[in-house]
């Protein structure tokens, strides 16, 4: 199986497996992957059952024009997702979803804060919800807009995205991203999970105890750092 067969297989199994995991309801959401050779995302089409997806169908939209190259219209969040890919070269795989705890901290506005090394093990310190969307930008490219607001977030507050790979749109839901398929899986399955746990560690009013530095740093690098050991070698 060569390459771009291989991304179109992992873009149909994504979008199947946050289904699976509980992630998506209906068609709430959608994965896209990225074909760097030819400058193109391939993407889940606009309201299509996930079970029924196959190769043909799949949408392949050119990330300099944003215009259909193949297959059915795409998701309308294809805008968003291509600001990611212009703005974040290591990634390959973005999610995005309205899975149930995060988007309930994106509709109250509140970012996902570091409380336990589950959470420090996957993302480094608290999860941002980005920035607002002014009138103008909801009314005139309001997909595109999104996806500048979570790259101009970033760069502005000095993020890194491959430390933090995953941020909530106010009101809204949930984006994560990945080198590969399984990272970005992982992380849609992780950030809603720890999402879980900061509720309940809220609802136990002990939220005044945020993990420490040192915690942070320690279960973040052993994972993700230059010496990492967690894991097979």
């Amino acid at each position: 199986m060569n390459y771009l067969n291989q991304l179109y297989q992992n873009v149909i199994e994504l979008n199947q497996e946050v289904v699976s995991e509980g992630l998506v309801k209906l068609t709430w959401g959608n994965a896209s992957g990225i074909d760097r050779v030819n400058n193109q995302v391939i993407i889940k089409p606009s309201g299509i059952d996930v079970f029924k997806l196959e190769v043909g169908n799949l949408s392949r939209v050119t990330i300099t024009t944003g215009t259909t190259a193949r297959g059915k219209s795409p998701s309308v969040d294809t805008p968003t997702h291509i600001e990611l890919y212009k703005s974040f070269k290591e990634v390959n795989y973005i999610i995005h979803t309205h899975s149930q705890y995060c988007t309930a901290f994106a509709q109250a506005r509140r970012p996902i804060s570091c409380y336990g090394t589950t959470h420090a093990d996957y993302f480094y310190g608290d999860i941002p919800i980005v920035y607002d969307l002014l009138k103008n930008e909801i009314e005139n490219n309001y997909e595109r807009n999104i996806g500048l607001s979570i790259v101009n977030y970033f760069k502005d507050n000095k993020i890194d995205y491959n430390k933090m790979p995953g941020c909530l749109l106010p009101n809204h839901g949930v984006y994560v991203w990945g080198t590969t398929k399984q990272q970005a899986l992982e992380n849609a399955i992780v950030i809603e999970e720890i999402a879980k746990l900061a509720f309940l560690t809220e609802k136990m009013r002990v939220c005044d105890h945020k993990l420490s530095k040192s915690l942070l740093d320690k279960h973040f690098d052993r994972k993700h750092g230059t010496t990492k050991y967690y894991g097979q070698r």
